[in-house]
């Protein structure tokens, strides 16, 4: 059994700061390296996928994955540390799932991005459109209004 900790508020702040590091690095890596492919500027779905292809391919950049991954665990162990009596469930449970549900959201936040990117793609989804529907001037946009409060 492993003792309390006197400062459980420390210890869940630093484990805090090393998650955010540890899936933070990696994402700034994949988006400024998006930009630098982007032509014109604009990110697009087809530059973070070709991105993130790059850096999954590449030697430095799975070290950078694995690096980041191995940071959000330990961040994950230093949050459990106050809460958890185990060393086993502390050293081993805890960084396992904390990769695992880190794997999890990924997923899923490719998955949204898919779904906009096709949406867009299909103009089932027209984000541009949107942002100019609330133009008062165009005569598009003062007919999406009145449809939306109901006139």
């Amino acid at each position: 059994m492993l003792a309390s900790v006197a400062f459980p508020k420390v210890w869940i702040g630093v484990g805090w700061l090393l998650q955010a590091g540890g899936v933070g690095v990696p994402a700034v890596y994949v988006v400024t390296r998006a930009r630098h492919e982007s032509i014109g500027g604009h990110l697009t779905a087809a530059t973070i996928r070709l991105a993130w292809h790059g850096v999954a391919h590449t030697t430095a950049g799975m070290a950078l994955l694995i690096c980041g991954a191995f940071v959000f665990a330990i961040g994950s162990v230093a949050m459990a540390r106050p809460l958890v009596r185990r060393p086993v469930m502390l050293l081993v449970v805890v960084p396992v799932a904390a990769v695992a549900g880190m794997l999890v959201l990924g997923v899923i936040a490719l998955i949204v991005a898919a779904v906009i990117a096709i949406g867009e793609n299909l103009d089932l989804l027209d984000l541009a459109d949107l942002a100019d529907s609330t133009d008062r001037n165009s005569k598009r946009g003062r007919r999406i209004v009145r449809r939306l409060r109901g006139r």
